[in-house]
């Protein structure tokens, strides 16, 4: 999508409703009037969408359950809903956010509100990055802003998107620029709503560690660089480091001399001196040029002497 389209509508019928809820957000509806006075501008942008949405009358409206996420800013008037089986009432000033896989059910009041929306699939690939960790969950129970100043930038950072992104043709058109400033979207819906339970640290290891050390077992026989591990953790080189510092108390080389060992370790354990099996050879079959070294490391690591290990 090379730009956003613009979708205005203003209607008093339920079935124009219906058509234009679902070209500008996706979602099917059913109101319960056939008169529903209804406006919307809608900005739709990949992967952000923002409208503007005014209903001049009481309006019962069932949304069908999807993949997006929608935050509503209620400027007057008032959204009642039961989002995660409780009821809510969202009046003036206030705002909330609709949980994805939810068929939700709403009571419009004479409302005037603006909307932002992306699906839920972004939001857990962002969040996902952002804490580095595969098993990041969405919060249930997420309906309000978690406190005023989160909520405060969360409107600045949407009423900035709009303009220098949305309704800037240049920026809109650069992928680079549109990505970076739509993640952002992200992270402060993320940030004001708490719409991410946080990993705890001290009980796991990082995502991007668990496949640099994956990717090192699988190929602790061939040569390896610090950069090769990085590729694999989808790390810089210094980010690599920084993590296994923090997350092992080890250098990346580290692990690779260590998982070396392990398989020589194995070899040692499954030898034959009568076949002619040596401590030399199996360690320069796991890239130890250096026997004694090899040796030395293997007696910190094992407690005991490679020899032995191969003597049983």
């Amino acid at each position: 999508m090379s730009s956003p389209s613009f979708l205005d509508v203003e209607t008093t019928n339920a079935d124009e409703l219906t058509e234009a809820i679902s070209a500008g957000f996706g979602y099917r509806v059913a109101a319960s009037s056939r008169t529903v006075a209804h406006r919307q501008h809608v900005i739709v942008g990949n992967p952000v969408t923002i409208a503007d949405l005014q209903w001049d009358a009481e309006v019962r409206v069932a949304f069908e359950a999807t993949d997006e996420v929608v935050f509503v800013e209620v400027h007057s008037g008032a959204y009642a809903f039961n989002p995660w089986g409780c009821d809510e009432v969202i009046g003036e000033g206030g705002a909330f956010v609709t949980p994805p896989d939810q068929a939700l059910e709403f009571v419009i009041d004479h409302a005037v509100a603006s909307t932002c929306s992306f699906s839920a699939q972004l939001l857990r690939r962002v969040a996902r990055e952002v804490w580095d960790d595969d098993g990041v969950r969405l919060a249930e129970g997420t309906v309000r802003p978690v406190d005023a100043a989160r909520h405060w930038l969360w409107r600045r950072t949407v009423q900035e998107y709009r303009q220098q992104v949305l309704e800037t043709p240049d920026v809109y058109g650069n992928e680079l620029l549109r990505a970076e400033a739509s993640r952002f979207v992200v992270v402060s819906a993320i940030s004001a709503f708490g719409l991410v339970t946080e990993p705890r640290r001290e009980a796991s290891v990082s995502a991007a560690v668990r496949r640099a050390t994956a990717w090192v077992d699988e190929h602790r026989r061939e040569p390896i660089t610090v950069q090769d591990i990085a590729a694999a953790a989808r790390l810089s080189p210094r980010g690599l480091s920084l993590a296994f510092r923090r997350e092992r108390g080890q250098t990346p080389m580290e692990y690779v001399r260590l998982a070396r060992v392990d398989g020589a370790r194995a070899d040692l354990l499954a030898g034959d001196p009568t076949r002619g099996d040596t401590v030399a050879g199996i360690a320069a079959d796991w890239g130890f040029s250096n026997a004694g070294r090899f040796t030395a490391l293997y007696r910190r690591t094992y407690g005991e002497a490679p020899r032995r290990t191969l003597m049983g």
